[in-house]
């Protein structure tokens, strides 16, 4: 039996009869016309098109479910199918039921005027096709056939390319055009600049940060940013300069002029933002770089010094014994304080102290000023290719700083001028910058780019021109399409629309959380309080008993014993002979052709990155498969879009499996990070002290059913919370996730805001639970045991805080449901402001509202607790099976290009997904086909076995030794 075209739950879901539904099929007289009509109707709900003809297309977990809601048997449907006309005037009734119609010339029209749309936004044909499809159900068109929708796109497509082509084009001079194609000549290097500007920048240092100013500046020369593209949607920019840099210099060559401009103007815009962040990043690293290694001096001076200190605090402790002595008369004092401490060694002390308390030492700030030459060498030409603008509401003469001293870099002065700005100057550390009235211009400085660090990460700047630094209300989506979208958007998530109905709801919410926590208190074994606060105590380990645990090794005795050993490369044929998933990887003529040669060279390639062992060497182990043809896949058909339908479409078969409804229904799932070293001398290159080594992270999504449906790659110093949204949001599978698990890496109090903003829950196990704060609403009510923990006038939620921003926080959630903005990125600004930007705290609030909900039912909870301590293991089963696969290099990413940094995650992804479907259909195999009487096996503790396994793979190369070369 093929697996169904549709999921369990949209099963369920749209193939329900309602009891309109049941009346409208009772009025065929015969059983299989009743069958037949209600199983069309139904099929017709789930895929927007009628079932194919000549055979009647069956899906037979549909057809079982509506058997079974009408009472007929599915052998009915044998006689229905052969009976062509009543098919065909049922077909017709449907339609006039459902007010549905079929795809016809004015129905072309229409979906070609909005394709044509999408496509001046979308440059991608996949995701064209999505949204056309979706267009169609909206308006309740049937779907035409699939080739149909293809030919309309393309054409659409090729329209929208021609029109916005042309129209940059017409927007280039002379001048410019000159200017873009000396971009593709070869230099006195033998490099174009074309192919230089592709470049990742290398390890934070200043000669790392004059190479990125070097690349502003001579994109700045072209002109390239006076150019006028705010009508180009952004997305489609950034899918030109991702095919710039697949293309060398010779092919831009050979692109159609318009094409080539096109796609040359978006490339130097993309790249010119991008380098304004790796700027920014550049900048914070150094002056963190700057302050660790001030901090290290200070502490190993205080190290030398602690006999100097301790015999100080000697000296100290018999003064005060002296003075504090009541027997000792006044005018004694001195004599007795000099008979006890020598005058010498008192006046040595003092200078010792006073160089401590006023000299270099007494102050960390004073070692960074010591490392001023260290800043002068990148600072000026760091905030001069930089533009610095306030945000919205802040009042800071920090920007009037940055200006003054532009000025004075380039006048080449070195003298600050009377009233230079110094209220952005931390008020602990002001005495250090004006010494006698006099301000020290380097102190000045070094606070100046301190404090434009710490700014930017707080959001109170932002930088012209950046992606990730830019204004924060370029991450919102514009008004009139969040008041399109607004009521829509807090119906899915569950919440009032009107802010003046948040506190009733959330205070009944909170309070229902409160009473069922306080009533199940006195048989809570877990959790109780005292007067010190929480008391915790564990959770008994979930185990089997001495029976159960052996029945359990009876059945994965069984198992093994009847799963077919497979080597990877023959396993991902298997894979791809049953679900295709090569198809994505394919040239549109190529689609269609299974080629199996091409098939083989798109698998080396995703096993080339995915077990880490690189293109060149995979094509030395791999017979028939030449490196330019690994080389060609990677740049050309290795997209992430690809790989990301490719995924989709393993997670959505791996979920129609039966077996996987015994891990879970695809509804929960859990993200973690897992580190490899990275050697290479790179802007992301972090030290992981955990790991000892620098690293890079990459960060996973698995579902409840094994499945894993996302990865990206982060910095291992960049906390994982503010990814934690991007692969629920962003994945493309058909799993209907509504809870989430993370470790406390993955836990914030905005976190909590974001998932109940996006009508989903947020549920992370967060180390010393204990040690977390409850907040309260309703101040009058009472809280039992909890008052004390709940009672401080801190613990009270301000509700007019969330009520005020109500509205702008779901136009902010929306935005990164939409993908206006990514979510990493807005999450990213948005956890490093201050409590004192109202937007912040708003969120904040609103997170500790649920965080405290969700607190109060872990502590009482102990299912709860089970389904997240499974979640998270399914997290790591995932992760070593992952060290298994990516054995190549030992492990260790070379690639300097972060484009082949996430292929080798993505790959890898995909490469376990694989091998999780072919394990799960293979257990579902030897099930169905064994005996499952004879073997004694108890199928009930099938939740127990994980598909997450390799003992019968062979993940690695296979060795041949020739006897025929042995001499």
């Amino acid at each position: 039996m093929s697996p169904s075209l549709f999921s369990h739950e949209a099963i369920v879901q749209e193939g329900k009869f309602s009891a309109q539904d049941m009346t409208e099929i009772m009025k065929r007289r015969r059983a299989a016309n009743r069958l037949g009509y209600a199983y069309q109707l139904a099929f017709v709900r789930l895929a927007n098109r009628f079932p194919t003809q000549q055979p009647l297309e069956i899906d037979q977990e549909l057809l079982t479910y509506v058997s079974m809601q009408l009472s007929v048997p599915e052998e009915e449907l044998d006689q229905y199918q052969n009976r062509q006309q009543t098919l065909a005037e049922h077909r017709k009734t449907i339609l006039a039921y459902l007010e549905w119609r079929r795809f016809g010339e004015i129905e072309e029209r229409l979906l070609a005027g909005f394709i044509f749309e999408e496509a001046s936004r979308i440059e991608q044909a996949g995701p064209l096709l999505v949204r056309a499809k979706q267009f169609l159900k909206d308006a309740t068109i049937l779907f035409p056939a699939d080739d149909t929708l293809r030919r309309l796109i393309a054409r659409q497509r090729q329209s929208a390319q021609d029109h916005i082509y042309a129209r940059v084009t017409e927007a280039l001079s002379v001048d410019f055009i000159t200017q873009i194609e000396k971009l593709l000549e070869a230099g006195d290097y033998r490099l174009t600049l074309f192919q230089a500007l592709k470049k990742p920048p290398g390890r934070a240092s200043p000669a790392a940060m004059l190479r990125l100013t070097d690349k502003l500046k001579s994109i700045q020369d072209t002109g390239v940013l006076q150019i006028d593209l705010g009508w180009l949607n952004n997305n489609y920019q950034r899918s030109l300069a991702r095919y710039a840099r697949r293309c060398s210099a010779d092919r831009m060559r050979r692109l159609k002029t318009k094409h080539r401009y096109t796609v040359l103007v978006c490339f130097l815009r993309q790249v010119h933002r991008e380098s304004v962040d790796h700027m920014i990043d550049m900048h914070h690293k150094l002056m963190l770089r700057v302050h660790n290694r001030a901090k290290e001096e200070m502490d190993d001076h205080m190290r030398r010094q602690r006999r100097m200190i301790r015999n100080s605090l000697s000296t100290f402790r018999s003064l005060a014994k002296t003075l504090l002595d009541d027997s000792i008369q006044d005018a004694d004092i001195r004599h007795v304080l000099f008979k006890k401490v020598d005058r010498e060694n008192l006046t040595l002390q003092m200078d010792e102290v006073e160089n401590w308390l006023t000299g270099k030492y007494s102050h960390v700030f004073n070692l960074v000023v010591q490392r001023f030459s260290y800043l002068r060498q990148f600072a000026p030409t760091f905030l001069g290719h930089l533009d610095f603008r306030l945000e919205d509401g802040v009042q800071s003469s920090i920007t009037e700083a940055i200006h003054l001293l532009k000025k004075m870099n380039t006048d080449n002065k070195r003298k600050l001028p009377e009233g230079a700005p110094l209220d952005f100057i931390p008020k602990k550390i002001q005495p250090l910058v004006q010494l006698n009235g006099e301000v020290s211009k380097p102190a000045w400085e070094c606070a100046l780019l301190t404090a434009v660090r710490d700014e930017i990460r707080a959001g109170n700047i932002y930088v012209d021109r950046s992606n990730r630094f830019g204004r924060f209300d370029d991450f919102f989506i514009t008004d009139d399409i969040w008041g399109m979208q607004r009521e829509g958007f807090f119906k899915r998530a569950g919440l009032p629309a009107d802010a003046d109905q948040v506190p009733a709801l959330l205070g009944g919410r909170l309070n229902l959380a409160f009473d069922a926590f306080l009533e199940s208190l006195p048989a809570n074994a877990y959790a109780n309080i005292s007067d010190k606060g929480w008391q915790l105590s564990s959770d008994p380990a979930e185990k089997l008993d001495a029976a159960g645990q052996q029945r359990l090794e009876i059945l994965k005795s069984w198992l093994s014993e009847n799963m077919r050993r497979m080597k990877l490369p023959e396993l991902l044929i298997d894979v791809d002979n049953e679900l295709a998933f090569t198809n994505h990887f394919m040239t549109p003529s190529q689609d269609s052709l299974r080629d199996p040669a091409q098939i083989c060279t798109v698998l080396a390639t995703i096993m080339a990155h995915g077990c880490n062992i690189g293109p060149y060497t995979m094509a030395q182990l791999t017979q028939g498969i030449r490196y330019r043809e690994i080389k060609w896949v990677t740049d050309w058909q290795l997209t992430e879009e690809a790989q990301r339908q490719a995924l989709a479409q393993l997670v959505n078969a791996l979920s129609r499996l039966d077996v996987s409804q015994a891990w879970g229904q695809g509804t929960t799932s859990s993200s973690d990070g897992q580190r490899f070293r990275l050697r290479r001398k790179l802007l992301q290159q972090t030290y992981s002290p955990r790991f000892r080594d620098y690293a890079l992270e990459f960060y996973s999504f698995v579902a409840d059913n094994y499945a894993p449906f996302y990865s990206t790659i982060i910095e291992c110093t960049d906390r994982d919370a503010a990814f934690v949204l991007d692969g629920l949001l962003y994945n493309e599978s058909d799993l209907a996730l509504d809870e989430h698990f993370t470790d406390t890496h993955g836990y914030t109090e905005v976190n909590f805001a974001a998932f109940a903003m996006l009508g989903r829950r947020f549920a992370p196990r967060i180390r010393g639970l204990q040690k977390q704060r409850l907040y309260r609403i309703d101040r009058h009510r009472d809280y039992g045991p909890l008052a004390a923990l709940v009672g401080r006038r801190d613990r009270t939620i301000r509700m007019d805080w969330i009520c005020e921003q109500w509205d702008r926080m779901g136009q902010f959630y929306a935005s990164l449901e939409q993908g206006h903005v990514t979510a990493s990125t807005a999450l990213k600004r948005l956890a490093g402001y201050s409590g004192k930007n109202q937007f912040y705290r708003a969120n904040r609030e609103l997170g500790r509202i649920f965080k405290t909900e969700h607190i109060l039912q872990y502590m009482s909870d102990p299912v709860l607790r089970r389904r997240i301590q499974r979640g998270l293991l399914k997290s790591e089963e995932v992760h070593a099976l992952a060290r298994q696969v990516a054995y190549g290099k030992q492990g260790t990413l070379l690639a300097r290009d972060m484009r082949v940094q996430r292929n080798t995650a993505s790959c890898l992804t995909l490469i376990m997904a694989c091998i999780i479907y072919w394990q799960a259909k293979e257990i579902n195999r030897v099930i169905v086909e064994g005996d499952l009487a004879g073997a004694g096996v108890d199928l009930s503790l099938l939740e127990h076995i994980s598909p997450v396994g390799w003992e019968n793979i062979t993940l690695y190369g296979e060795y041949v030794l020739n006897p025929k070369l042995i001499r």
